[in-house]
């Protein structure tokens, strides 16, 4: 990107290209306050708003995710702004092993965001649900940042869902669940949900940031 081009997108949003998903719709790549993000239609998906959430789940987790000898799942993986994160920002060397029903998102991770799979990522095209139903492997933190643009999957609501991810966390392991409510009914859906997970965590939440979204944290102290 020129330089011209870099700078008037601390002005406006400057489109650099575009990739079309069956999952999300159209997914735009796009330059804002000097920064490359990941947009749909009618969000942010990584390295705007989005990114501030999940950094804000992050410095509020008291679950150790940054020694070598933790792992970390991600149910979602977008552009990969949270695994960016949890390496440069917080300097975590744990493993991370990412869910992403998307192909396309998993593209646009790896050529537009660089993140590229090694021996302490494993990027995994896969439904996060089916996923947690066969997987044998226990985390420390996992992170649940299921979208389709603006929908999150009902299953992510349900309880069967919520038993899986207390199934694969460790005793004392945190979940950080990326939610937002933008009408009635979905604030009388999350009150319900948090009603539910505090039946299995204790719970912690973060109405209201940056606009709409709600983040729930919960630790398995049982």
């Amino acid at each position: 990107m020129s330089i011209l081009k870099k700078y008037f997108s601390y002005l406006n949003i400057i489109p650099e290209r575009t990739y079309q998903s069956t999952y999300n719709g159209v997914l735009e790549i796009n330059w804002l306050n000097g920064k490359k993000i990941l947009d749909t239609k009618n969000t942010n998906y990584s390295y705007g708003n989005l990114g501030k959430v999940l950094y804000k789940g992050l410095r509020s987790v008291t679950t150790d995710f940054r020694s070598e000898e933790t792992s970390i799942l991600i149910l979602g993986l977008g552009g990969g702004d949270v695994v960016k994160q949890l390496r440069n920002n917080f300097k975590s060397n744990a493993n991370i092993t990412a869910i992403e029903i998307d192909p396309v998102i998993i593209e646009v991770a790896l050529k537009e965001f660089d993140i590229i799979p090694n021996s302490k990522l494993e990027i995994v095209n896969n439904d996060a649900n089916v996923f947690l139903k066969y997987t044998k492997e226990r985390y420390s933190l996992i992170i649940v940042d299921l979208f389709n643009d603006v929908t999150i999957p009902d299953f992510v609501f349900q309880t069967e869902f919520i038993k899986s991810v207390y199934n694969v966390l460790h005793l004392n392991g945190s979940i950080i669940f990326n939610t937002f409510i933008l009408s009635d009914v979905h604030k009388v859906r999350n009150k319900k949900f948090v009603e539910n997970l505090k039946r299995y965590f204790s719970v912690e939440e973060f109405p209201n940031l940056y606009g709409h979204n709600h983040l729930i944290i919960t630790k398995k102290v049982k």
